[in-house]
């Protein structure tokens, strides 16, 4: 009588179960094994000495190489968070003068028209020192203030002649003022849009 598929499969599984084929060692024989490997690396370090003396000297630079990374590993985390901060702090601050520059800017469109003087806005004035953290957007806003208290000092010629000149400059000075406002706008809005981890 042939043997179906069903019977060659049965067999299979009874010469298995009964330990014919892939037998497993139990678990003393591998740490038997084990044992004789250390013994053996110990057995070839006793018959060569100056063999601990490299293995000392791998083993440290190996140490200090490790040390190495995990301070470069550490440092970099450490810099990437302060960067992260930075950032939201920069944005924080952006979110404030954004609204404070958009409600200055006609003031100044009106100031070219009228050649008045238009002086900073306190909220920006008081904020000089922070500035920093924008970036370019600061800088815009910190170039931005001096041309305004520079108009605002500019006193009137009394001649007449001179008198052209002077609002010509004062046109030029409020004229680069708005070119900063409106630079500052933009790059503040750039910054908000900034993603954060």
């Amino acid at each position: 009588m042939r043997d179906g598929p069903a019977t060659r499969t049965a067999a299979r599984l009874r010469q298995v179960v009964n330990g014919h084929r892939w037998r497993y060692p139990p678990a003393m024989d591998w740490i038997g094994w084990i044992r004789g490997l250390v013994d053996a690396a110990l057995q070839w370090f006793e018959v060569h000495p100056g063999t601990a003396s490299w293995l000392e000297a791998v083993g440290s630079i190996t140490a200090i190489v490790l040390v190495y990374l995990f301070a470069l590993f550490q440092g970099r985390q450490t810099r990437s968070h302060e960067s992260t901060d930075r950032i939201r702090r920069a944005q924080g601050l952006a979110l404030v003068l954004i609204p404070v520059l958009t409600a200055f800017r006609p003031k100044i469109e009106t100031a070219i028209i009228q050649e008045s003087k238009p002086t900073p806005p306190d909220e920006i004035v008081h904020l000089l020192d922070q500035l920093y953290v924008l970036g370019v957007a600061g800088g815009l806003i910190l170039q931005m203030v001096p041309v305004l208290q520079a108009n605002q000092r500019a006193e009137l010629p009394p001649n007449e002649n001179a008198r052209s000149s002077y609002n010509s400059i004062a046109r030029r000075r409020l004229e680069d003022a708005l070119g900063y406002c409106d630079d500052a706008i933009y790059a503040l809005m750039k910054l908000t849009r900034v993603r954060t981890a």
